[in-house]
């Protein structure tokens, strides 16, 4: 593994670390009371077959065939997740936010792991390399300016959910984050 895959990775799990934290924050309530799981095993398959999610989840097979790594306290993956477990939000976790900055806010924090990892070569996502001689060709200066944006808008809404408000010239950050095309 050269250098600036493995600088990216130390960097990439901190931000990973850190959105987990939040949307965990946000979303154990409402998760922790649902009948329907939103877990699928053909979702946690990426966290297998994606080198670059294995190099940082060090796992190689899923714990069940019906619901890959969720457990009765939630997903046994500590790092290294699939990108769509933060942006993915049920409609009522959308719904019970109190207005549409703080849903807009959600979103964006759920989007900071896959814009980080966005054209890693050409338009593919690093967890979408799935050879693992090939992380070391990815555009490393290109991921470190999105890593960067992810950790600027991080700050953004860490700020936001301690104080309340948006900074000023908080869109101009907030607005770089791009969504997947499923969103």
């Amino acid at each position: 593994m050269n250098k600036p895959l493995q600088r990216f990775i130390g960097r990439y799990i901190e931000l990973e670390r850190e959105v987990q934290k939040l949307v965990t924050g946000l979303c154990n309530s409402l998760c922790s009371q649902c009948t329907q799981i939103c877990c699928r095993a053909d979702i946690c398959e990426e966290a297998i077959e994606s080198p670059f999610l294995r190099l940082i989840n060090k796992r190689t097979e899923l714990d069940s065939d019906a619901y890959g790594f969720l457990t009765p306290t939630g997903c046994g993956i500590e790092i290294g997740r699939p990108t769509v477990c933060y942006e993915y939000f049920c409609a009522d976790h959308i719904y019970y936010q109190p207005d549409e900055i703080h849903a807009k806010i959600m979103r964006v924090l759920g989007a900071l792991p896959a814009h980080a990892t966005r054209n890693a070569i050409g338009d593919a996502p690093l967890s979408e390399i799935l050879q693992e001689e090939k992380l070391d060709q990815a555009d490393f200066q290109t991921l470190e300016k999105q890593l960067d944006e992810s950790f600027q808008a991080l700050e953004i809404i860490k700020a936001f959910y301690h104080e309340g408000t948006l900074p000023d010239g908080a869109d101009r950050i907030l607005d770089r984050i791009t969504f997947s095309e499923e969103d």
